[in-house]
């Protein structure tokens, strides 16, 4: 498609999937040689290529800040853009109070099941990151792009062999779980969930519930097989190394860490949360916040790896075409083609 002005913007202050998935959206648009401005908070200016124009604004605080959404409109208008792009919820809320000093159409990404939709009414096409959240969008004009993500590369075997040999104690199989120590990851269902399951668990990311969760693996007992590993750079290692990725998440749209495990053949066992709900085998589901069948999936999981293994291939072979980020860019232009084309 021609080259067009866009305009991103992110309304957080956070680190996560979903300004992941906003440094890898500018980049990916500005490769194709679109024009690109992206709207956020300072710290993410490390986050984005040189390709993109990198407009820094506070937008952390409240989202009905009259001068925050004065500079908005202003930045935006600057910018003249052929779309504005509004990343999740805040940064939906703020575009769609200032679009009517805007003379661009708009668009919306929805990463979560949201229950206030109001705001996006103003938009002219919103996106749903999973069916399960497009399901969600009643009597709006959605279309599902999914998240994607490159291929990690591929681990060394002797890098694998020293994780195995560092963390899998006694010959036990080695579990994953990736995210941030934040509620709605769910990680104290799966502490609870391990009394009864004999392998070790690691626990990959920083958050502000990681003394809360240390407590609890002391208080159960657990200290010797569940590991809190802070914040990590080998992801796809720990991934690559372990017999099982378990998502426990009270809710998401479509996680990167699922992507990322799917990418590299890992099997996963997660709660029937948007996006995995959509991707994952049913079998390997278990009902949000149940931390008995998480127990029951994840032994099952572990005790019939051939299976799982049957189960997973399918998923797999879908990931490799279908969750990429050259996917993701495309569906995305494809979008902006439906809006300009009213």
């Amino acid at each position: 498609m021609a080259a067009l002005k866009l305009c991103q913007v992110l309304a957080g202050a956070e680190s996560g999937g979903l300004e992941r998935h906003f440094a890898d959206l500018c980049g990916g648009l500005a490769e194709r040689g679109h024009r690109v401005t992206a709207i956020a908070h300072a710290r993410y200016a490390d986050d984005l290529p040189p390709s993109v124009d990198f407009v820094p604004l506070d937008l952390a605080r409240s989202r009905r800040n009259p001068r925050a959404l004065f500079d908005l409109a202003r930045a935006i208008r600057r910018v003249r853009p052929d779309i504005v792009h509004a990343q999740a919820s805040k940064a939906a809320a703020m575009v769609a109070a200032v679009k009517p000093w805007l003379a661009c159409p708009g668009v919306a990404t929805v990463h979560n099941i949201k229950r206030r939709q109001r705001m996006l009414r103003r938009f002219e096409r919103v996106i749903a990151v999973s069916g399960s959240v497009a399901r969600s969008l009643q009597g709006l004009k959605v279309d599902v792009v999914h998240n994607g993500v490159d291929a990690p590369a591929s681990v060394e075997a002797s890098v694998v062999e020293t994780l195995r040999n560092r963390f899998s104690t006694d010959g036990r199989p080695l579990v994953l779980a990736v995210g941030r120590l934040v509620e709605a990851k769910g990680f104290d269902l799966l502490v609870d969930a391990w009394r009864g399951i004999d392998a070790t668990l690691l626990i990959a990311g920083e958050g502000p519930l990681h003394d809360a969760l240390a407590g609890r693996i002391a208080q159960a007992g657990l200290a010797r097989r569940i590991h809190l590993l802070g914040h990590r750079d080998d992801v796809p290692a720990l991934m690559t190394a372990a017999d099982l990725v378990v998502m426990p998440s009270r809710h998401e749209g479509l996680p990167y860490v699922l992507l990322e495990a799917l990418h590299l053949n890992r099997p996963v066992v997660a709660a029937r949360v948007a996006g995995a709900a959509d991707l994952l085998p049913p079998r390997w589901l278990v009902p949000v916040a149940d931390e008995r069948a998480l127990s029951a999936a994840i032994q099952a999981a572990l005790s019939d790896r051939e299976r799982l293994l049957d189960d997973m291939a399918p998923v797999w072979k879908r990931a490799a075409t279908a969750f990429t980020l050259d996917a993701m860019v495309s569906n995305t232009e494809a979008v902006y083609r439906r809006v300009l084309n009213g």
